[in-house]
C-alpha cells in the first residue's frame, strides 16, 4: 500500500527500534492519522480515522526489528488473520494487516478507556472489579484457546478497561513476533504441528 499525498512520514530511534513518525493528517490508503496515542518497543500506535466508514481506529506500525525476517512476517500475519476472525466481545477486533514504504501496520479497533495498568496505579481494585476483570480476560483467553491461538503476552497494558466496565484483550498474536526463528520452515514434519514450538529456556513476552 503506498503512502498517500498530504503528509510526512518520518523514521526514528526508539529503545534501540526504527519506528515511523507521521504528522497528523497523513494519508495512508484509506486511513488519515489524527495523532499519536504512544511508542513502544514494537512500535508506534496512531488515532485514525477510516474515511471510508467515519470512524475512528488505531494504526499500529510495527517497528523494522520484528519485521525483517521474512518467517516472523508470514507467522505474524497468520496469526492476525486467525485472531481477525474471532468474535468476542472480550478481544480487540483487527479490521487490517498492511503495509506502508516497507512497514507493517494493523488497523483495529479503537477503545475508549485505561489500561489496567493505569487503573491499578492510582488506587487499589475492589475484590469484585478484580473479580469481573479476571472473568473477562479469561473468556477471551478461552476463546483464542479454542480456536488454537495463543497470545503469550498477557500483562496490566494489554488489556483496556472501558468506561463501562467491559475488558477487552489487545496485542493479539503480536507476541510471536519477538521469538527466534526455529526448525519449522526446515522441519519436515511442521506441517502436522498444531502450535509452533519455542527453544527451550527463552522466555517469551515481557518478563515483568
Amino acid at each position: 500500500m503506498p503512502l498517500a499525498p498530504g503528509g510526512t512520514v518520518h523514521k526514528h530511534e526508539f529503545g534501540g527500534s526504527c519506528v515511523l513518525a507521521i504528522d497528523p493528517g497523513t494519508n495512508i490508503g484509506p486511513y488519515k492519522v489524527m495523532h499519536s496515542l504512544g511508542a513502544g518497543g514494537m512500535g508506534e500506535v496512531y488515532l485514525a480515522r477510516d474515511t471510508r466508514l467515519g470512524r475512528k481506529i488505531a494504526l499500529k506500525f510495527l517497528s523494522a526489528e520484528f519485521t525483517k525476517d521474512e518467517e516472523r512476517v508470514r507467522r505474524f500475519q497468520q496469526e492476525a488473520r486467525a485472531a481477525s476472525a474471532l468474535n468476542h466481545p472480550n478481544l480487540i477486533t483487527i479490521f487490517e494487516i498492511g503495509e506502508v514504504e516497507s512497514v507493517h501496520f494493523i488497523a483495529t479497533e479503537f477503545i475508549e478507556g485505561v489500561t489496567l495498568r493505569q487503573r491499578i496505579a492510582p488506587s487499589r481494585m475492589s475484590i469484585s472489579e478484580i473479580c469481573e476483570v479476571a472473568i473477562q480476560v479469561a473468556s477471551a483467553l478461552a476463546a483464542a484457546h479454542a480456536a488454537g491461538i495463543t497470545h503469550r503476552d498477557i500483562k496490566p497494558e494489554n488489556i483496556m478497561v472501558r468506561p463501562d466496565g467491559v475488558v477487552k484483550v489487545l496485542d493479539f498474536g503480536l507476541a510471536k513476533l519477538t521469538e527466534s526463528p526455529d526448525a519449522s520452515a526446515t522441519d519436515p514434519n511442521a506441517i502436522t504441528k498444531r502450535v509452533v514450538e519455542t527453544d527451550p529456556g527463552v522466555v517469551m513476552g515481557t518478563v515483568s
